[in-house]
């Protein structure tokens, strides 16, 4: 793969953060991640069996209490990381040129105090190995666009890299199980912005990223408040509104690092070292898992004793900075499972979406909404979270749970729906279908206001203008089963009253069941056959002609959805409701833009009252 830069097409400005038509992020991120994470490997191999975790903490440290960390890394490799993100950070910034050494670039990081460095425990041999490493491929303009991805310890491991190098497999199943996936920085904007609109604070809020990985939500946040608060310089904007947890300390350095590049520049900045404010960032990041997070006001607020790992903190103590509570709470939570843990049963207590599954198999972003309501200020607040499409569909019980606290949590909550095909959310490497989520509520509202927009299809060239163009329809009703997708005042009107009816598909003929495709000619002419899948039409036909599937040809194996009714005129009717608009319509508002699943058929709002045969549901002569 040659150089890559930003380009400008018919005057727009193509970013290298942002997924778009024949730009994967994730591949141009493993470009450049990867010389990154060699060096490191190099370096941590160096250091490994020489105490470098005693001098790390005196070098970078913050010198107050942390919570004992959920996931722990060696010293070797924290201290190796520190290394080799000073040298590309300095790069980044151009404060240092590309042909700088380790040595060097860690002495412009500290610039003087303490004369012992890390760099003093490496062999000649490792640095000279990791600067080659380095250097090979490196872009200072590049570097400063992607520091949130090429910072990140996971490595390369989406769908494209291991159909590249299955190799990578291991990292792909690494980052799956902790639900670790590229946020693109068009979306986290889109979020913020749309917390920071809804509120109406004059002075800078608080923003909390309950997940914040390498801070490309913080970084976002930043880039935002700048704009809002011109009096103020990114330096205080950063130390004053920026807080962020996760369960794994490399990220959160990392976090530190890319703030420490964006606000550099500044005149505040430049009057400390780079360890300086590297330090007091990292202050503003707590290693936790934030559902062991409880708000302000708590027993917990008080007390200076080491924490045990598992054990619940307060907010106003992993954050001295933070006063009270966030205003803003925005981010992307883990796509994961609950996992073993000894707290199950404590979480199933204290979370709503927790106490109806309290085991290890659970969602842990469902228990991530609800934490954004307990952790958001009680005055004037805005939320934003990334979620998979399940959110809206779903109906196992963990999901009913989530959807009937959102709609018993005061304030307005607007849903955004995002197709995988032809382009997907977080680029086409995450094949994924999405929701953003997005609250708000001030002290006077007292009920769940509802809005969403429907499932957008779109272009990965049309990013901007679909950012743009996101529109909200509030609607009313019970949310518990899923949350409709509609566009429209008008298809808002048709959801409430089709949703009234009391006759359903399933009341009208005799069973719906599964048949292989190769079974559908074997059967009657009262059977209406549905396929398991969709997307631009439902694929609805009635028993096929006994030579329509050619012998020898491989057919699906995938089962049908066959439904049995009472004569043939009234399969026909049927067959005719399925194909019908208003069919197609029903199920993309409904479902997941993919699967039609018998729940669609069985619960359509078409009954026995709706027919005008005289035999339905009468058994033929």
């Amino acid at each position: 793969m040659g150089s890559v830069s930003a380009a400008s097409v018919e005057g727009e400005q193509f970013r290298l953060d942002v997924p778009r038509r024949g730009y994967v992020l994730t591949t141009v991120a493993e470009k450049y991640g990867e010389p990154i994470r060699e060096a490191v490997g190099v370096l941590s191999g160096s250091l490994a069996g020489r105490n470098c975790g005693e001098l790390r903490e005196a070098l970078l440290s913050p010198l107050r209490w942390q919570p004992a960390p959920d996931m722990v890394r060696t010293d070797a490799e924290m201290a190796a990381w520190a290394i080799a993100s000073v040298w590309v950070v300095g790069v980044a910034i151009r404060a240092i040129p590309m042909t700088t050494g380790l040595r060097d670039a860690e002495q412009w990081f500290f610039r003087g105090g303490s004369s012992e460095r890390l760099t003093d425990l490496l062999s000649g041999q490792a640095i000279d190995q990791a600067e080659k490493a380095l250097q090979a491929d490196a872009d200072a303009g590049i570097y400063y666009e992607l520091l949130p991805y090429i910072l990140d310890p996971h490595g390369p491991g989406s769908r494209l890299s291991v159909r590249r190098d299955p190799g990578t497999q291991a990292a792909r199943v690494r980052k799956r199980a902790e639900g670790v996936f590229y946020t693109p920085a068009d979306v986290a904007e889109y979020m913020v912005r749309g917390c920071l609109n809804s509120l109406g604070d004059e002075r800078a809020p608080t923003v909390f990223d309950p997940a914040c990985g390498t801070g490309v939500f913080l970084r976002a946040a930043l880039k935002e408040l700048r704009k809002r608060y011109l009096q103020k310089s990114a330096f205080s904007l950063a130390l004053e509104c920026l807080f962020g947890a996760d369960i794994d300390p490399c990220p959160l350095d990392a976090s530190a690092f890319v703030l420490l590049a964006d606000i550099w520049a500044d005149e505040p900045a430049q009057q400390k070292t780079p360890a300086e404010v590297w330090r007091r960032l990292r202050l503003n990041l707590g290693c936790i898992d934030t559902l062991r997070v409880d708000g302000a006001g708590t027993s917990l607020d008080t007390g200076d004793g080491v924490e045990e790992i598992g054990k619940r903190v307060s907010i106003r103590r992993l954050f001295l900075g933070l006063k009270g509570e966030p205003a803003v709470i925005v981010g992307n939570p883990p796509y994961a499972k609950l996992g073993d843990r000894a707290d199950l049963g404590e979480l199933g207590k204290i979370f709503e979406t927790l106490a109806v599954k309290p085991h290890a198999n659970a969602e842990i972003y469902l228990a991530f909404i609800e934490q954004m309501t307990r952790l958001a200020r009680r005055k004037e607040c805005t939320g934003a979270l990334v979620l998979p499409l399940s959110i809206a569909c779903n109906i196992g019980s963990q999901f009913m749970a989530t959807r009937m606290v959102i709609q018993e949590t005061a304030g307005h909550w607007r849903f955004a729906f995002f197709d995988r095909e032809p382009h997907a959310l977080f680029g086409e490497d995450v094949k994924t279908r999405n929701a953003i989520l997005l609250w708000s509520r001030d002290e006077s509202e007292t009920s769940a206001v509802l809005a969403s927009g429907p499932l957008r299809k779109w272009r990965g060239d049309s990013r901007a203008a679909m950012f743009n163009s996101i529109r909200f329809t509030e609607f009313d009703g019970d949310i518990r089963t899923g949350i409709p997708k509609v566009d429209g005042t008008r298809q808002a009107a048709a959801v409430h009253t089709l949703s009234a009816r009391w006759g359903r598909l399933e009341q009208a003929v005799r069973r719906v069941e599964r048949l292989n495709l190769a079974d559908a000619p074997k059967t009657d002419d009262r059977m209406v056959f549905v396929g398991p899948t969709a997307y631009n039409f439902l694929n609805v036909f009635l028993r096929p002609p006994p030579d329509v599937l050619d012998e020898g040809v491989t057919l699906s194996e995938h089962p049908l959805h066959a439904i049995r009714c009472a004569s043939a005129e009234n399969a026909l009717v049927v067959f005719g409701v399925l194909t019908s608009h208003l069919a197609y319509w029903w199920w993309h508002t409904h479902g997941d833009g993919f699967h039609v699943s018998r729940r669609f058929i069985s619960e359509f709002p078409f009954g026995i009252a709706d027919s005008q045969s005289s035999t339905w549901f009468q058994d033929p002569e």
